[in-house]
């Protein structure tokens, strides 16, 4: 979890605590806002949750692509151009066409696929002369489904992006959300409890967001975050 999302659900936490050990009497109420907050608690948890999740996969998932790009790479299209390259020489009877080389080791997945395809397509004529140089009889079935492996696994980790990013998003809406709730119970506590010092410091204590790094502490109705 961020630092700022981090500070804001210990500030819910600390509101709820003072909330209920201080309630208010009389025409003045805290009104729905601490119901707020009990909403508010375990969605930034739950969000915060799933965002942490959905990098640390995210993060995997790429590096399981990485892994599937050099084996195609290694496995099926190293081979393949290997031969070619040789039967590309002027006295060659194959004349395989010059197109079916190694592509740029820079590239990324989507232009992989196209280079597997690209590659496929152009060893397709000729592939009984692979096998002849010693390519297995299937090379090319084998080299189709690697390839459609790895673009497979493109629609797992655009899910995984879409589930971080929509944790984001979340985290955001409730932190506005527990912000507002805390803004209106400080205008009940301020007051309700008008003149009583040792109160007031508790209500300050209990809503200031603490930084974690650098500058003063703030309260929260001193902290502007963007959404």
């Amino acid at each position: 979890m961020i630092a700022r999302q981090k500070q804001m659900l210990e500030t819910c936490v600390r509101v709820q605590a003072f909330v209920q050990e201080h309630p208010v009497t009389g025409p003045l109420s805290y009104g729905g806002a601490p119901a707020t907050l009990d909403e508010v608690v375990p969605r930034l948890r739950e969000h915060a949750g799933a965002q942490i999740t959905g990098q640390a996969l995210s993060r995997a998932e790429l590096r399981f692509q990485a892994k599937m790009v050099q084996q195609l790479r290694d496995q099926h299209m190293r081979p393949i151009a290997a031969i070619a390259r040789a039967q590309i020489e002027r006295d060659s009877d194959v004349r395989m066409p010059a197109a079916i080389r190694m592509p740029s080791g820079s590239l990324g997945v989507t232009k992989i696929l196209q280079a597997c395809d690209g590659m496929i397509a152009a060893a397709r004529p000729f592939e009984a002369a692979f096998v002849a140089n010693g390519l297995p009889a299937d090379f090319l079935a084998r080299f189709t489904a690697a390839r459609n492996e790895l673009e497979g696994v493109l629609g797992g980790r655009a899910t995984l992006i879409g589930t971080h990013v929509g944790a984001r998003a979340g985290l955001q809406v409730e932190m506005r959300r527990g912000r507002s709730a805390i803004d209106r119970i400080d205008a009940v506590v301020r007051a309700a409890f008008a003149g009583d010092d040792v109160i007031l410091a508790r209500w300050r204590a209990a809503k200031r967001v603490h930084q974690l790094s650098g500058g003063a502490a703030r309260s929260t109705d001193e902290v502007k975050e963007a959404a």
